[in-house]
């Protein structure tokens, strides 16, 4: 993959966009989209659209949500000590010593999730995981006073973690889950645009918010678009690694390319299209069997107003929800090449009745 395509995607990265504070990130998708769309705007509650051949038939609509996880400041003590809430799910026990930027209108506070040293813990306090009300954010102030001087209640943090080279194709970052897949999904818009002459569809291009908070963003997107066609990109576990079960998540590992969803929230028709486009190009895929909900935005798109014929495709990640997931350049770049020829397979004589 091209160096500048991927600072792009470091670039997204570096922009936090905790669920519900996404604008910061949107402004940055809308420049970047706006060079391969025709058309583009932002909906009330922060989705960006943008469209390609708006009048083309069918209607397809291709998304991944920009939303990240993050920490909103509710609480400094007299000390300066701040006490957060979180913002979508996380395992508390990633979270103690984590470095954080605290997002302010001056710039990024530093500061470290801090709590009770393992020497003071107590007997079964110890093999426990830790409760989010007994971590706080320090950030080296002595004082309520001084420490609101710097971060106002109702601040956004984010870890401070960013993107960096693992070795070979792998990058690690936070977010990840779902920055690779908004990325994925530009890139794929990007080679769509560039063989626009053998478009027949009018595709539609949403970057969805809130996410990780109850797939918002999706679900009123996806009722303004009224898509017959939807796919939606996201992350997903691999069984690649220890104390993970094949048995229970299926064969799925770095590397091994696109991740194609099957089950009762994937229309036959556009799955099958999916691994004929595969075929076609010579892209190794995974199957990934979900027999009833994806905890995707795949769910909420499939129910939008009279139905739509939804499709799944996947990067797979390891360590999700922490500060450091891994996900492969290779799996990137080959799912928007799927993505691409999807798209440009499909016409007014494309059949998604099961």
């Amino acid at each position: 993959m091209e160096e500048s395509r991927i600072a792009f995607l470091r670039h997204l990265i570096a922009n936090a966009s905790p669920s519900g504070f996404e604008q910061r990130v949107q402004q940055v998708i809308r420049e970047e989209v706006q060079h391969f769309t025709d058309e583009q705007r932002t909906d009330v509650h922060g989705n960006v659209i943008a469209a390609l051949n708006s009048n083309g038939n069918p209607r397809v609509m291709l998304t991944a949500h920009c939303d990240e996880l993050g920490f909103l400041v509710r609480y400094i003590d007299e000390k300066g000590f701040i006490y957060f809430a979180t913002i979508g799910g996380y395992d508390p026990s990633t979270l103690p010593g984590e470095r954080v930027q605290i997002h302010t209108a001056d710039g990024p506070i530093l500061g470290i999730i801090g709590r009770k040293p393992v020497h003071l813990l107590q007997g079964d306090e110890r093999s426990k995981a830790p409760k989010l009300s007994e971590m706080w954010i320090d950030i080296g102030v002595n004082s309520k006073e001084e420490a609101q001087e710097l971060v106002a209640i109702g601040s956004i943090a984010t870890r401070a973690a960013q993107f960096e080279t693992l070795r070979g194709d792998l990058v690690v970052s936070r977010a990840l889950d779902d920055k690779s897949g908004i990325f994925t999904v530009i890139e794929a818009m990007r080679r769509i645009h560039e063989q626009r002459d053998k478009l027949k569809a009018g595709v539609f291009f949403v970057s969805a918010v809130q996410e990780e908070v109850g797939l918002r963003g999706a679900h009123t997107s996806a009722f303004g678009v009224d898509p017959l066609i939807a796919i939606a990109v996201d992350v997903t576990f691999t069984s690649d690694h220890p104390q993970t079960s094949k048995h229970e998540i299926g064969d799925i590992k770095l590397n091994g390319g696109p991740v194609i969803s099957i089950g009762s929230r994937i229309n036959p028709r556009v799955y099958q299209i999916l691994l004929n486009a595969a075929d076609e190009a010579g892209i190794a895929y995974q199957i990934d069997p979900q027999a009833s909900g994806t905890g995707t935005d795949t769910d909420v798109i499939q129910v939008a107003r009279a139905g739509v014929a939804t499709g799944l495709i996947s990067i797979p990640c390891r360590y999700l929800h922490t500060g450091s997931e891994i996900v492969s350049l290779k799996d990137i770049d080959e799912i928007a090449e799927l993505l691409s020829r999807f798209v440009l397979a499909i016409d007014a004589q494309t059949n998604v009745i099961p």
